[in-house]
């Protein structure tokens, strides 16, 4: 505890200096408003700030159409592009940690990373919808994003926009609790050439670098990165860690852009290697063999994305999507069986001896989906936007679905923003979808808005949406396959899951104070989940083809505030605070453990003169995977031109864990808790 409140008061001294600046920023500042609420006059300087002092944010998720911030309805939180360049995160999934309520942390391994809002579950989280671009990155096969597979690198990020709540009736089956919409930069953003590295001193780095060109209407960028993790040191016996991965990626992106068109074409590919931890395998309660090599986890992953939209009149914009995305998974074991479990398993009788067995555990997931969208605005008040696409996804195992299992989803959503008066916003909508392996399925919302100025409002929303059984749950029959061309019993799902169901409700407040480039956000919500699946999938399949567990369900409510501070100073400062506060309301041990009531995150950035700027967060969990969790990162930076428009920022920096406990899972523990770094970023 004491160590926490020496933490917040470094924290309260760091920003010291720029809260400083306070008084002489609020005594002017209505000085530059002009009677519409927004700043007059110029802040060329300032324009890093993504345009942080002159305009209210606008933002798309809600709806799917832009809309200031203070007319939405539902709880959204936005990274900015400044932001994320002065975080200095190295992954996209870690920026989440500074957005209320959102944890960030590895389960099973190092490039297993679990970003969950709400908690509910530490293995496969699986109840958000992630989309790069309008392109959803939730899995086919077994429900979960794998955000180490993604051909994304975080420079090529230019904001997150996180709606926190669920969000069917915008984006569909699985926008649960939440919607992360991963926006990415123009090339005209990024038009030259920039390189980006990274060392620790624990064995981690990576390596980023980009070209962006232009020609006529048409612009691309073309990015690459590389990195290794070493992953944790020991696991809750003292024994040392197999963990940690190594990934390449790439990803090209082209775009024109016309007075009444725009198309985007989006590629990428990664492959990811990644250490695995030896199974053990058991027969009830006793031990019946053990992984005898390293297995090694390899997954290749692909993507292609095209989208056209064209403004038809003035008042009428169509827009056609199509995307494909597909995930090769192979993961070899070889293993020691016991005689016993052997036989049992296998089928086998006879012998004494232990049996030297291999195998391999394979996913192949592939997803096509196509979309056509249409914005009308009706009338100065009214506008819509409506949509019509079809899904196919497909997974392919023999590991866990013995053969193939598809699913097909048709989907029609409508969603429209009416202005009933001066200060009146209402934001409602609907998706039905038709599964060919869930059924049918209607996620309306339903949300207004009551604006106090034209900065101030306070919101209501209420929404439902469901998550569909993913097709492990519907198809799973687990069995291996040796080397040898051996097969063991089937352990296999017998009537698969019903839907997950959710209605949320919730209030909240935002203010934005343009010309002090501060804004506040606080939610307070009631959701109510029924069914929440709890069913386990282990080989059970002794003897004889065996069902797994299933129907096990909870029906669970959860309360909770969230608080949202983002300060922006005239000097270049910055200062993000984000606190949240959940009530689990459970009587379910595995879902008390995955849930954390308390978690706080607080981001400082400090220029000392023109070229060095120190930085540093903070994030605590209580309770986090049942043991709190705490740590602190702090750097130094200098930044110098080298010529023209050529420029490099160079910096070295050191985090450290506050706590003495395992991060989520006992096994993940580090021998170190404080580790250093250097990085740089040259543009030219």
């Amino acid at each position: 505890m004491m160590t926490r409140w020496l933490c917040v008061g470094l924290y309260l001294s760091f920003s010291m200096n720029a809260w400083a600046e306070m008084e002489a920023t609020f005594s002017s500042s209505n000085d530059g408003l002009s009677g519409d609420g927004f700043v007059s006059g110029s802040f060329s300087d300032l324009g890093s700030y993504d345009g942080f002092f002159d305009h209210i944010p606008v933002v798309v998720t809600p709806s799917k159409m832009p809309q200031p911030r203070v007319d939405v309805s539902s709880t959204l939180s936005v990274l900015d592009g400044e932001f994320i360049r002065r975080i200095n995160m190295q992954y996209v999934e870690d920026l989440l940690q500074f957005v209320p309520g959102f944890s960030v942390a590895p389960y099973k391994s190092s490039s297993q990373k679990e970003a969950s809002y709400h908690g509910t579950q530490l293995d496969q989280y699986r109840r958000i919808q992630v989309l790069v671009n309008g392109r959803s990155v939730y899995s086919v096969g077994l429900a979960r994003v794998e955000w180490a597979t993604l051909p994304l690198s975080i420079e090529d990020v230019a904001r997150v926009e996180i709606n926190r709540g669920p969000n069917a009736a915008s984006y569909g089956i699985n926008s649960y609790f939440a919607v992360v919409n991963i926006i990415t930069r123009s090339p005209l953003e990024t038009l030259g050439d920039s390189i980006t590295a990274y060392s620790g001193s624990r064995g981690d780095y990576r390596l980023y670098g980009q070209h962006s060109g232009l020609n006529d209407d048409w612009s691309y960028r073309a990015s690459a990165s590389t990195n290794n993790v070493s992953g944790f040191d020991k696991d809750a016996d003292g024994d040392k860690r197999h963990d940690g991965h190594r990934s390449t990626m790439g990803n090209v992106f082209i775009q024109k852009e016309t007075s009444n068109s725009f198309f985007d074409l989006d590629i990428g590919a990664s492959s990811l290697k990644d250490k695995v931890e030896p199974m053990e395998y058991s027969l009830g309660s006793n031990l019946g063999g053990v992984d005898t090599n390293k297995p090694m986890r390899l997954v290749d992953r692909e993507h292609i994305k095209a989208s056209y939209s064209k403004q038809v009149s003035s008042t009428h914009e169509l827009k056609i999507q199509y995307y494909y995305d597909q995930s090769d998974l192979d993961e070899y074991h070889e293993a020691r069986l016991s005689r016993v479990f052997y036989n049992s398993a296998f089928g086998a009788s006879g012998g004494s001896d232990d049996v030297d067995v291999s195998y391999l555990i394979d996913l192949l997931e592939t997803r096509h989906d196509i979309e056509l969208q249409s914005t009308w605005e009706a009338s100065k008040k009214l506008r819509l936007i409506s949509a019509i696409g079809y899904r196919w996804d497909e997974a392919e195992s023999e590991s866990f679905l013995s053969g193939k299992a598809s699913d097909e989803v048709f989907r029609l959503s409508s969603n429209m923003e009416y202005l009933a008066g001066d200060r009146w916003v209402v934001n409602a909508g609907a998706m039905f979808e038709r599964s060919q392996m869930g059924g049918k399925f209607l996620s309306p919302k339903f949300g207004v808005t009551y604006k106090l100025s034209e900065q101030e409002s306070i919101r209501f929303n209420t929404s439902k949406a469901v998550r569909t059984p993913d097709l492990s749950d519907q198809y799973f029959k687990w069995h291996y396959v040796l080397s040898s061309g051996e097969e063991s019993f089937t352990a296999y799902a017998d009537k698969g899951e019903e839907e997950e169901k959710i209605t949320s409700y919730e209030v909240g407040y935002y203010h934005y104070w343009p010309s002090e480039g501060l804004s506040l956000d606080v939610k307070l919500y009631h959701d109510e989940v029924q069914d929440m699946v709890l069913s386990q999938k282990k080989f059970t399949a002794y003897q004889a083809d065996a069902p797994v567990e299933e129907g096990v369900v909870e029906d669970v409510n959860i309360n909770g505030v969230e608080l949202e501070l983002d300060w922006r100073f005239r000097s270049g400062a910055i200062t993000r605070f984000t606190y949240a506060y959940q009530d689990t309301q459970t009587d379910n041990a595995s879902l008390k453990e995955a849930t954390t009531p308390v978690m706080v995150s607080f981001f400082g950035s400090l220029p000392l003169t023109d070229r060095w700027t120190v930085q540093s967060y903070y994030w605590y969990g209580k309770e986090f995977g049942g043991n709190d969790y705490e740590l602190l990162n702090a750097w130094f930076s200098y930044r110098l031109s080298l010529g023209g428009y050529s420029k490099a920022t160079m910096g070295v920096g050191a985090e450290t864990r506050l706590d003495d406990n395992a991060l989520v899972s006992k096994h993940n523990n580090m021998t170190e808790d404080t580790f250093a770094y250097v990085f740089t970023n040259i543009t030219f």
